[in-house]
């Protein structure tokens, strides 16, 4: 149905890439070897990238007195310095639109990477130490690990902030009109309604007040409050809300039963006793029945290639 730009990802090496793991190993992951068709990747090992070889001493998050660091096991040297050193490296060398990092490692992990403390004990789990920094520096940067997707919805929502990122970086390279702009937030509507109402306003009075300004200046303050909107991750409620105004373009071509139907369904996934997956695939199939145009162009339903929807984890 649509034309989807190649969103550019941060992605750890050894996901499939090359065996950089601490003992010469690479991880395949089924959707990781699915996405590198439609995704432009930056391969990159944190660990390797700090100077270490392969194979190597695990490394490990050790934390004593309040002071989090990046250690080898073997000889307690502490990497925390070079690989921040590294990081501002690589931030001054790559643009990307998302990041997908090798889940439970001690650099890399997104919210599951052990701590170890006195004892040599699990005090807790965090970011691994480049995830942090890449939080730090990217607030809003969808970013992920890839056994966190095999989660459908936390799937769903990375996959619709980057594929939209992209669209929007591309968007912005390619301008030559204030009405490409225009077209970009027309059939974006739905995905910037789904992470801020207040968000959607604020960007429909910058675009209705696009020819007050030189393209250089709507260009800086529509980027500035996107970005600011897409820092929101969305939950139930939000999606709810989507498929309400959804509903309202399609509802007059229901029958009354259905009408009911389809409300009952939106207020039974509101409360969590219906996936997202399945609200999904109901309201795509509304869209090729009734052939509304407008639902048709805008992306909330389709906002990234069909097989990474319907890939499904073996």
């Amino acid at each position: 149905m649509f034309q989807y730009v190649k969103p550019i990802v941060l992605i750890s090496m050894c996901l499939g890439f090359k065996p950089v793991r601490f003992d010469g190993n690479v991880i395949y992951d089924s959707f990781i070897e699915v996405l590198k068709k439609y995704i432009n990747p930056i391969p990159v090992c944190p660990e390797i990238g700090v100077g270490l070889g392969v194979p190597r001493n695990p490394l490990v998050l050790y934390e004593e007195n309040g002071v989090l660091n990046l250690v080898d096991v073997v000889s307690g040297v502490s990497y925390t310095e070079r690989m921040k050193l590294f990081f501002d490296s690589l931030k001054n060398r790559y643009y990307f639109d998302g990041v997908l990092l090798k889940s439970a490692s001690p650099s890399c992990g997104v919210g599951d990477a052990k701590v170890y403390g006195p004892g040599r004990r699990v005090v807790r789990k965090t970011d691994g130490l480049f995830t942090r920094f890449v939080r730090e520096s990217y607030p809003c940067i969808p970013l992920e690990s890839e056994k966190r997707l095999y989660n459908y919805e936390i799937r769903v929502r990375f996959l619709t902030k980057l594929f939209t990122i992209a669209d929007f970086r591309t968007t912005i390279n390619n301008l030559v009109s204030r009405e490409d702009l225009v077209d970009f937030h027309k059939r974006n509507k739905y995905i910037i309604m789904l992470h801020s109402n207040s968000g959607l306003k604020n960007l429909g009075r910058i675009i209705a007040s696009r020819k007050s300004m030189s393209i250089e200046e709507l260009i800086e303050k529509y980027s500035v409050e996107f970005m600011k909107t897409m820092c929101r991750n969305p939950g139930r409620g939000s999606y709810t809300n989507v498929f309400i105004h959804i509903y309202g373009h399609l509802k007059e071509e229901m029958e009354l039963q259905e009408r009911r139907y389809v409300l009952d369904l939106i207020t039974r996934f509101k409360k969590g006793y219906e996936n997202l997956r399945t609200i999904m695939m109901y309201f795509r199939g509304f869209i090729h029945r009734f052939r509304n145009k407008y639902l048709e162009e805008s992306r909330f339903l389709n906002p990234y290639p069909d097989e990474l929807d319907t890939f499904i984890h073996g």
